[in-house]
């Protein structure tokens, strides 16, 4: 919501795909694209914000782009805080993409058990934001 003459502030994932990496001390050692990716609801947004500019009801004062990474130390963690974050997601369940996620869940596992102490699981996406002034 928005109060008359207020300001928008956007903030969504690039089309980019998310990725599963193995961080320790510093380094990447694993890097790998999450099975399910959302292309479709950060096109959505971005043609939103691309008509609001068009139809003249926004203006974007100022636009980037930055990383976001959350970490845990498994990646059965992992994937239970984004199945919470994403509890409100109703898409159809995918056999092919659970099939995909537990083989890459069974390749960071043994990364991370081959790795040794310190070692930690991250999901790095890339989002936009920008901030918008009301036109009108």
């Amino acid at each position: 919501m928005l109060k008359p003459a207020g300001r928008l502030v956007d903030i969504h994932p690039t089309l980019a795909p998310t990725l599963i990496e193995v961080h320790q001390g510093g380094r990447l050692l694993f890097a790998e694209p999450k099975p399910d990716h959302f292309a479709e609801g950060c096109a959505q947004a971005d043609n939103a914000l691309a008509r609001a500019v068009e139809c003249q009801l926004f203006a974007v004062e100022r636009r980037g782009q930055f990383d976001f990474l959350t970490y845990a130390p498994s990646i059965t963690e992992l994937f239970e805080y984004i199945a919470q974050t994403n509890a409100y997601n109703d898409s159809p369940h995918d056999e092919a993409e659970s099939a995909r996620e537990a083989r890459l869940t069974a390749r960071v596992e043994g990364i991370l058990q081959d790795t040794g102490e310190g070692a930690e699981v991250a999901t790095h996406e890339t989002a936009l934001i920008a901030l918008m002034m009301p036109i009108r």
